[in-house]
């Protein structure tokens, strides 16, 4: 088992370091690709939930000092959703 253990975390390791080597360009590349794929499906789910009662209150909120973004924030009556 201690085997199995050690070539599965040398795997990932190795993985890890490859992955923060990656160019620049083809990590902008990736982001660029992605952005594409989600800003549809960000504007499919907002209007579906618009389209079932819910109040939106913010889209693409970026917390201060916190990594990340909440894509939409509204209510569902009294209920507050993420």
């Amino acid at each position: 088992m201690a085997i199995f253990s050690r070539t599965i975390f040398e795997a990932v390791k190795w993985r890890a370091r490859r992955g923060l080597n990656a160019d620049a360009d083809s990590l902008s590349d990736m982001k660029q690709d992605a952005r594409q794929r989600g800003v549809p499906g960000e504007t499919f789910a907002y209007w579906y939930l618009r389209r079932h009662g819910l109040v939106f209150v913010a889209r693409n909120y970026v917390p201060r000092e916190i990594k990340g973004e909440i894509d939409l924030i509204g209510y569902d009556g009294e209920t507050l959703m993420l």
